[in-house]
């Protein structure tokens, strides 16, 4: 929408700063620095910030959604990679095109078709141009507003209402801009507020809803929620995206970033029609049971036990830590059911005032296909700290895999989990050996975290102990850039601003064994090109610096397919204390209480999803009546044709015909951007660190003092 382009940056001041920002992502030891920390001289700039992201040609994206009547065969991967112009022109991209005929680009979504923006296909552009925007709320930690208004989101003026939640202070350019959004929406029944969220700050204050104040702690969360009216259907969804990029342009046009989005609909007082509104494509379909006596929608708006969706209690858990609780309309009449019901079988929104939480719970997130894994701030007690940082992990994790499967290989050591993060925080042995143990699918099930005594705990389980038999280097791979890699990326040294690790965290003794590249090591006719049949890079991800951040458990049941993933995590939380939390003692002065021994510290917001076989077929693990159990492997690219082929989500058959390719139809490729054989550092790769020196100049002239 140009007016918003125009009437918003009009009015700013002129100045466009080139924003180079530490991600300050979970130092928990230091304070939060968001000021330009590396030196460059050299006879050249940094790359320049690419021109507006806008719509790319890119192929049809693979919907998630069984809409009704559909027999097309459907295409899914549960999350997606930043594509843009600036990645699209700096990166082989093309040669993604040409030489696999697009099948490794459909991993790729500008932030713009993620949201719902842009379109994806000839289909998709038709529901766009009758797509009605109500409301929407916009979580980060850093938001540059100039790009946001003029370059990532111009139709920001449509929308009934809108929350920005950010986790840094503005400058008077951004609240300049901020300003006029305000008034220009005066008159219109429109609003726009911003919510800058510091647990640093005075408790119960406009910056911490919190009880507490929490130092070091920052606004970490990066997330979309969107309502939106699609006429096509004539339904409401709610869009759900959960990504990695703060909203500056260098992160979302030149950083590696990953997205999981799904739309949900609103619930339905008729249950009979939930079948067809399924949108995860691995949910299993379930068969309504008739009771005599009984309606199948005698409570509102459900109340059989199986519908206690997981996904929205998480969700609402989440979102009540920000005591948001103004009462208002989310959309306006037109775009409304003229009922005076909440929601209703019209599948409208209301236009009547309803909190921010009520507002949640009107959608339908049954079909969910990942488990929300979130981080809020503050001392959680042993009733609930389940539902936050590595705990909550702990807990998907057990709902997903199973203590018997687990138990048929212990005579081979599990696969090490691989962490790939662009912060490390100030670790130490002791926490990074109970998050291991904690998180680690062959030990989990038998270990209690909140015992660290040497009996065993409740219910008979086993205290977290250290592993003293297994080295921490047979349990973990942390995937890190050396600074050949920062200074060879495409931005040069200025892309590790965003990878902001120091050399007090990252040279740490017990860190190097872990240390694995970002890319894969390029030995001209070396053994691991031979291996790998030269597809060093089939995402072409290697040289655009790493600001995803995952965490991936290989197998550790299927020891003769080294590629097969359990479960991963795509996350803000990067690998920080104060990002996952810590068990404390309850009391200031160390004493245990009986009914609460431990409290979850954590001090910062953060969100991630975390995506398993289970919860892609949302009901446990398959019966012996099913045919296979689905399993996940990453996409490989051209060279490798077994795993060339993207599940066939919609047909019975075991097979799937894609490009003369063929693959059984229980795997799933997912686009991991790295290799899940990483290359351990040798004696010439050094961890970067972005206050290390370095006089080798990159491609711009450029180097670190």
């Amino acid at each position: 929408m140009s007016s918003m382009r125009d009437q918003l940056v009009n009015n700013a001041s002129s100045s466009r700063r080139d924003v180079i920002v530490l991600d300050g992502d979970g130092d928990d030891d230091s304070s939060i620095d968001v000021d330009d920390d590396v030196a460059f001289v050299g006879t050249s700039q940094p790359p320049p910030a690419a021109a507006a992201v806008g719509s790319i040609s890119v192929p049809s994206q693979a919907t998630t959604a069984r809409r009704r009547g559909s027999t097309t065969p459907q295409l899914f991967t549960p999350f997606y990679l930043y594509a843009s112009r600036a990645s699209t022109t700096t990166t082989s991209y093309s040669y993604l095109q040409t030489n696999d005929g697009g099948k490794s680009t459909k991993y790729f979504r500008t932030l713009r078709q993620m949201i719902g923006f842009d379109c994806d296909d000839d289909d998709d552009t038709i529901k766009r141009k009758k797509r009605k925007y109500q409301w929407l709320a916009i979580f980060n930690f850093l938001v540059d507003f100039s790009y946001l208004t003029e370059n990532l989101m111009p139709e920001l003026l449509q929308f009934h209402r809108i929350i920005v939640f950010y986790g840094t202070n503005t400058d008077q350019d951004d609240e300049a801009i901020m300003n006029r959004w305000r008034q220009l929406l005066v008159g219109t029944g429109s609003t726009v507020e911003f919510i800058s969220l510091i647990p640093s700050d005075p408790p119960r204050s406009k910056t911490n809803p919190l009880p507490i104040k929490i130092p070091y702690g920052v606004h970490h969360t990066k997330m979309f929620l969107m309502g939106y009216r699609d006429e096509t259907e004539s339904r409401d969804y709610c869009r759900v995206v959960v990504h990695t990029a703060n909203l500056i342009q260098r992160d979302i046009e030149y950083k590696t970033q990953g997205a999981y989005c799904q739309d949900f609909p609103l619930k339905q007082q008729n249950s009979s029609n939930r079948v067809q509104e399924v949108v995860n494509p691995y949910k299993k379909q379930r068969v309504e049971s008739q009771v005599e006596g009984k309606s199948s929608n005698s409570g509102w708006p459900f109340n059989d036990d199986e519908e206690n969706c997981q996904f929205e209690e998480d969700l609402i858990t989440y979102l009540e830590s920000y005591r948001y609780l103004t009462r208002q309309t989310w959309c306006t009449t037109s775009t409304s059911s003229s009922s005076s019901t909440a929601s209703t079988n019209d599948g409208y929104m209301s236009d009547k005032p309803m909190s921010w939480l009520q507002l949640i719970r009107q959608y339908d997130y049954s079909s969910a296909y990942a488990i929300l894994i979130p981080s809020v701030p503050g001392r959680h007690r042993r009733n609930v700290y389940d539902n936050f940082g590595y705990l909550k992990l702990r807990q998907a994790i057990i709902q997903s895999t199973s203590p018997q499967k687990q138990n048929r290989k212990r005579n081979t050591p599990p696969a090490p989990i691989i962490c790939q993060m662009s912060s490390i925080g100030s670790l130490n042995v002791k926490w990074l050996d109970q998050f291991l143990s904690a998180i680690d699918s062959s030990s989990t099930h038998e270990l209690d975290p909140a015992h660290t005594s040497p009996s065993s705990g409740k219910g008979g389980k086993k205290s977290v102990q250290p592993d003293k038999q297994r080295p921490l280097s047979s349990r973990l791979k942390i995937v890190w850039p050396t600074m050949e890699e920062i200074r060879m990326s495409i931005e040069g040294y200025s892309g590790g601003a965003s990878v902001p690790g120091t050399i007090a965290n990252v040279s740490k003794d017990f860190l190097s064994p872990l240390f694995h590249r970002w890319s894969l090591r390029r030995t001209p006719g070396g053994a691991r090109v031979k291996q790998m049949n030269g597809n060093m890079d089939p995402l072409t991800t290697a040289r655009h610096v790493p600001h995803i951040k995952m965490i991936i458990q290989p197998s550790s049941t299927n020891v003769d397919d080294d590629d097969e993933i359990e479960w991963l995590v795509l996350t803000s939380h990067n690998l920080s204390i104060a990002a996952w939390g810590q068990l404390q003692k309850s009391s200031a002065d160390g004493n245990i209480r009986i009914d609460d021994e431990k409290v979850l510290f954590i001090r910062s917001w953060e969100l991630g999803v975390f995506i398993s076989p289970t919860t892609l077929t949302a009901g446990g693990h398959p019966s012996a009546g099913n045919k296979q159990q689905l399993c996940m492997h990453p996409y490989r690219g051209i060279s490798d044709s077994s795993y060339n082929a993207v599940i066939n989500v919609d047909s019975d058959n075991d097979d799937y015909d894609d490009g003369n390719e063929c693959k059984k139809s229980n795997e799933l490729l997912v686009p991991i951007p790295f290799d899940l054989n990483p290359d351990p550092y040798n004696n010439e790769d050094v961890a970067w660190a972005r206050d290390r020196s370095c006089l080798i100049p990159d491609a711009f002239g450029c180097i670190m003092r």
